[in-house]
């Protein structure tokens, strides 16, 4: 049998831990900073049907520490290089694109593409954006997109803002799919933490194993990541 190829599970990473949990708002992974508590309370009023969890050992980007997450959210502010990532398609088993499409639009359900936000400076306040992405397989959604920096953290917010469908069936109607990614640099590595928390709605009958499909996700993200910010 054909080894998988390495981005299957990421890349550049020192360690790799996964979860996968059902009915809760908890999370596994995250570590005790702000940000957990404050992604566990939008969680609480969710109320997900599940929640995939990803958390990446990496090493320090080659970035004068006091650069370093700036560094980082500009690396993961360039949207439109999103597209064409490719996840392990567990049915196909091999590496397939993900992203057709994606960029940021000028509002919801806009298909005029703006530049991608830059950042000369940390913000101080959360900035949200809408972005325009066109999955391999459950087509074309408007997400609502939010950086937010703290202390210790970067943190990337995406939830869809429009129905999300498979086959042409509704299956994550609007603000059913929550997706985080969160940057923690140390002095001596880096944690990377992608999530997505979804609930599914009527399948017609259709099994979707959203777990296996956003656990392939979620590494293709931190493949996204790796190359943007090293």
């Amino acid at each position: 049998m054909a080894e998988h190829p390495p981005e299957k599970e990421g890349i550049n990473f020192i360690d790799r831990e996964l979860s996968f949990t059902e009915e809760t708002s908890e999370l596994a992974l995250l570590p005790p900073i702000l940000e957990k508590g404050l992604i566990e309370k939008d969680l609480r009023s969710f109320e997900p049907g599940g929640i995939v969890e990803l958390l990446y050992r990496m090493p320090l980007p080659d970035v004068e520490p006091e650069d370093m997450m700036l560094h980082i959210l500009q690396s993961i502010s360039q949207v439109s290089t999103m597209e064409g990532i490719k996840y392990w398609s567990g049915s196909r088993r091999e590496m397939y694109p993900y992203l057709e499409e994606a960029f940021v639009v000028e509002k919801r359900k806009s298909s005029r593409q703006v530049d991608d936000p830059v950042f000369s400076s940390l913000p101080s306040e959360p900035q949200t954006y809408s972005v325009y992405q066109k999955d391999t397989t459950f087509g074309k959604a408007w997400y609502d997109v939010t950086f937010t920096v703290s202390d210790e953290a970067i943190r990337l917010s995406m939830v869809n803002s429009t129905t999300i469908r498979y086959k042409l069936f509704p299956v994550l109607r609007s603000e059913r799919l929550h997706i985080e990614m969160v940057i923690i640099p140390g002095d001596e590595e880096l944690l990377f933490y992608s999530m997505a928390a979804f609930k599914i709605g009527e399948t017609f009958g259709i099994t979707l194993r959203l777990d296996q499909s956003f656990d392939h996700r979620m590494s293709s993200l931190q493949t996204w990541f790796s190359n943007q910010t090293y």
